[in-house]
Parts: structure tokens; C-alpha cells; sequence
């Protein structure tokens, strides 16, 4: 029994320790000086997390005021993505300082949080709102717009396919690592094909996804990519502490895959519980109908995941939409 009991108590001290060692290296962690005191990177992350998480709680929760360009001013979606982009810009100059193998890395996940924060402004209605008249109005606008979005799209679709490289790389070091990366970059492609249907189709189709669903640019900001861009944010402060051997590979990968799960399911039940019909989570989002039995038709009927939220709703939650779309009665 003694043997036991000694046994049981060097492995709780060993324990102890290892939290205790874990909690003084983050404790040590610089959130003001670092790669500057003008550009302090854990300064502006701790701003970017904490206001990316009241943004979401309010989608969560229905109340999607800040997103309105009629209800509200922009203030808020203002100092959340310049504490986005600031955080990554200081992400980008402080990444000389990582692991030799992973500075580059740790340049692509700067430059893809910086086109999130481009997609959080470009898709929101109060950009929207002031770009329904630029053709008419101002012509370079447009056409600096159009650059910036094919600069965008390309950027970020080109760091979503290097981190499936990066996975496949980690598979060997780390499968909880190279899990998590390639959960999280399957996500990202997702959201990376609206840009790129905005670039083949123009401002042209984006004013008509708008007519035809009046809540889309407040759907796609609220429920799309400022939840994107937290969860995003935080994964790399999760890499960051496991630089610091503050955590685990397996808590690493495990934590980033749930982080991605969650966000995911949440956002997509979300959308549709609280603005059905006047928003859409089509992935292909073509802006006239297609033909019944067209392979279109059938392309889009696949990537439409407002479908799959509806059935979900319907069938965990007991909810039920009548022919408008509208939620006609929630039990419990």
C-alpha cells in the first residue's frame, strides 16, 4: 500500500509541476513589447479576440444590429478589423522568431487573417450600401475594388491550399497537429468561394445576391467571417502556446479541430434560425435560379447548406419553417 501511495504521489507532483511550469511560461508570455511597443502583438489580439467574441455572442444570440448599416454605425466591425489586421501585420514582423520550420508558416497565416479582415469589410453592408452607386457615381473605385478583390481571392485561396500541404507535411511529427490543420483548412475552403464567385462574376452579381436576399451582406459578415476570423485568431494563439510547450500536440490539434467543429455547426444553425429566406447558405450562389434538373440545379442543391441546417433544426430542435422560410414555432 505504501508503495502504492508513493507511487500515486510522484506522479501528482510530477503532474503538479508540469502545470506549474506550464502557467509560469505563460505568465512570461510579452503582450506589450512585441515585435514593437507601436505594434504590440499580444495587445492587439487580446482587443481582436474579445471584441470578435462579443460580435459573435450577439449573432448567436439574433441580435445582428451592428452588422445593419441602417441600424447602426460601424464602429464596432471598425475596431475589430483594425485589431484584426494590426495583430496580423505585428503576427507577420514577429514571425522571424519562430521555430526556423515554421516561419513561413506563421507569414501565411498572417497574410490569410489579413484577407478575412478585407472579406469582413468587403461583404458588409455598410460597404455594400455605398458601393450600390459607384458605377455611376466613381469609376476608380470600382476598378480599385475589382484589383483588390482578385488580389484578395488569390491570396487566400492559395494560403487554404498551402495549409493542406502543411497537414500532409505534419502527418509524420504530429497526427493531432496535421488532423486539426486539415479540419480547419477544409473550413476555410469553404468560405474562401464567395470570393471567387465574386471575382468571375463581378459587383454586378454581388448587387444581385443582395436584391435577392435583403439580410445576405449582414448573414455572410455575422455568421461567416467574423466567426471565421475569431476562430482563426484563436488557433494561432493555440500554436503560439504550443511553440511555448504550453500545450500539447494532441491539445494543440484536438483543440483547434473542436474550435473549427464548433464555430461551424453553431454559425450555420444560427443563420438560419434567425434569418431564414432572407439570407442563404448556398456555397454556389448563382443570382438567377437555375433550370429544375440542370446540373446547376444540382450543384447547388449539393452545396446548400441551409438545407442540411433546416433538416438539423427540424429534426434536434423541433423547429419548422413554413414555405417563406420563416420559423413558424420553436419547441423545446
Amino acid at each position: 500500500i505504501n508503495i502504492r501511495l508513493r507511487g500515486r504521489t510522484t506522479s501528482n507532483s510530477k503532474a503538479a509541476m508540469a502545470t506549474g511550469s506550464k502557467t509560469k511560461k505563460f505568465l512570461k508570455l510579452s503582450w506589450l513589447g512585441t515585435p514593437s511597443k507601436s505594434m504590440p502583438h499580444g495587445l492587439w489580439g487580446i482587443v481582436s479576440v474579445l471584441t470578435g467574441l462579443y460580435l459573435v455572442s450577439l449573432s448567436i444570440s439574433g441580435n445582428l444590429e451592428p452588422y445593419s448599416s441602417t441600424k447602426s454605425s460601424p464602429l464596432i466591425l471598425i475596431l475589430y478589423s483594425i485589431s484584426t489586421l494590426f495583430n496580423a501585420i505585428a503576427g507577420y514582423r514577429l514571425s522571424d522568431k519562430a521555430w526556423v520550420e515554421t516561419r513561413t508558416i506563421f507569414k501565411q497565416c498572417a497574410l490569410l487573417q489579413a484577407c478575412l479582415v478585407y472579406y469582413v469589410i468587403r461583404f458588409s453592408s455598410h460597404f455594400s450600401e455605398a458601393s450600390f452607386s459607384w458605377p455611376r457615381i466613381n469609376t476608380g473605385a470600382l476598378l480599385v475594388t475589382q484589383l483588390m478583390d482578385v488580389t484578395f481571392s488569390i491570396s487566400l485561396f492559395l494560403c487554404i491550399l498551402l495549409f493542406q500541404k502543411v497537414a500532409y507535411t505534419q502527418w509524420e511529427k504530429s497526427k493531432c497537429i496535421s488532423i486539426g490543420i486539415s479540419v480547419g483548412s477544409m473550413a476555410l475552403l469553404l468560405l474562401s468561394v464567395y470570393p471567387i464567385q465574386l471575382v468571375i462574376f463581378g459587383q454586378d452579381w454581388w448587387d444581385c445576391i443582395q436584391h435577392r436576399y435583403e439580410a445576405q451582406s449582414i448573414g455572410m459578415v455575422a455568421f461567416i467571417y467574423v466567426p471565421s476570423t475569431v476562430t482563426f485568431s484563436l488557433i494561432l494563439f493555440g500554436a503560439t502556446l504550443y511553440q511555448r510547450s504550453i500545450l500539447s500536440d494532441a491539445e494543440f490539434g484536438a483543440g483547434s479541430a473542436l474550435i473549427v467543429m464548433v464555430c461551424l455547426v453553431g454559425t450555420v444553425l444560427s443563420q438560419e434560425l434567425h434569418i431564414p429566406d432572407i439570407s442563404t447558405q448556398r456555397i454556389y450562389l448563382p443570382c438567377l435560379e437555375p433550370a429544375i434538373g440542370s446540373t446547376e440545379a444540382i450543384l447547388v442543391r449539393a452545396l446548400d447548406f441551409s438545407r442540411y441546417a433546416r433538416l438539423i433544426l427540424a429534426a434536434v430542435l423541433n423547429v419548422e419553417f413554413e414555405n417563406d422560410g420563416k420559423v413558424c414555432s420553436v419547441s423545446l
